[in-house]
C-alpha cells in the first residue's frame, strides 16, 4: 500500500487538509495518508521545505511527498520530481530545489488536460492538481506519464559566509520548542575552528561551546548545539529562545574564531 506525506499551510483549524485528503481517497482510496504538518507559515517555502527535506528521508522509498505551500498559485505549474527513490508533488515554485539543495534539477509538469479536479477551484490546486497525480503515481503510476520533462526552478538556502576570522550564517528555521536552527553546519564550523578557540555571537548572547546534550546546561541556559542534519542550533534547556530573544527566521549569527 503507497504512502503519501502531506505537508501544507492548510492550517489545521481549516477544513481544507480533510479536503485535500478526501479528494485524494476518492480516487485511490488504498493508500496510507500522513499529515507531517498543516501549520507552516502561510506561503512560507523555506520552512517547507525545511520540514519536508528532515522529515523524507525517515519513510521508505517508493513514499509519495505532496508539499502543498504555493505563494504564487497559477504563476508556476505544479509539477512532480524524482530524487533519492522517493516522488515528490508541488509546484514548481522553487520548493523543490531547496529539498534537494539543487541536486535534482529534472522533473515533470503534471498535465492538467489529464489530471484535474474541475469541481475544485483553481486556487485550491493541491486538490485540484495535486491530489489526481499523487493518487495516480500512488495506483503505480510512473512520473514520466504525468507530463512533458522540465527543468525545476533553482532557489537555494544562501550559504554561510566567512571573513578573515568569522563565519556568519542566519536563522532558517525555528521549531516547536522555539530552537533557532541556522545554516551553519558542523563540517562548515570544524574545517574552519581546527584547534582555535571561538565565540557564537547572536543577540546579546555570547557562547564559547558546543554542547552535545541540553542537560549540559542549566535550566533555561542559553546553548548552541548541532542537530539534525547537522545544523547548528541556538537554544535554550526547557524554554523557548526565539521568544525570550526576539529571534526571527533570517536574523544573522557570527561565530568568531581566534586569529
Amino acid at each position: 500500500m503507497a504512502i503519501i506525506t502531506l505537508t501544507s499551510d492548510l492550517g489545521y483549524n481549516s477544513h481544507y487538509p480533510a479536503i485535500l485528503k478526501g479528494a485524494i481517497y476518492s480516487l485511490c482510496s488504498e493508500v496510507v495518508l500522513i499529515d507531517v504538518t498543516h501549520n507552516l507559515p502561510p506561503y512560507d517555502l523555506l520552512q517547507a521545505a525545511y520540514v519536508v527535506k528532515r522529515v523524507y528521508q525517515a519513510y521508505p522509498k517508493g513514499t509519495i511527498h505532496l508539499v502543498a505551500v504555493d505563494p504564487a498559485q497559477n504563476e508556476y505549474p505544479m509539477v512532480a520530481m524524482e530524487h533519492h527513490g522517493h516522488l515528490f508533488v508541488a509546484p514548481d515554485n522553487g520548493v523543490l530545489s531547496l529539498i534537494t539543495e539543487g541536486t535534482t534539477r529534472q522533473g515533470n509538469v503534471i498535465n492538467t488536460d489529464t489530471f484535474l479536479m474541475k469541481s475544485f477551484p483553481k486556487s485550491f490546486r493541491a486538490a485540484r492538481i495535486a491530489a489526481p497525480a499523487v493518487a495516480f503515481l500512488a495506483s503505480g503510476g510512473s512520473i514520466s506519464e504525468l507530463g512533458a520533462d522540465l527543468t525545476l526552478k533553482d532557489l537555494r538556502w544562501g550559504d554561510p559566509t566567512y571573513n578573515g576570522s568569522c563565519l556568519k550564517g542566519k536563522i532558517i528555521h525555528i521549531d516547536n520548542f522555539g530552537n533557532a536552527v541556522t545554516n551553519i553546519r558542523r563540517k562548515d564550523f570544524l574545517d574552519l575552528k581546527r584547534e582555535r578557540r571561538f565565540e557564537i555571537v547572536i543577540r546579546n548572547i555570547r557562547l564559547q561551546r558546543i554542547v552535545s546534550t541540553y542537560a549540559d546546561v542549566g535550566k533555561a541556559d542559553p546553548l548552541a548545539i548541532f542537530g539534525q542534519g547537522d545544523h547548528l542550533e541556538i537554544a535554550m534547556r526547557e524554554a523557548p529562545v526565539s521568544d525570550l530573544l526576539g529571534l526571527k527566521i533570517n536574523d544573522m549569527i557570527s561565530i568568531d574564531f581566534e586569529e
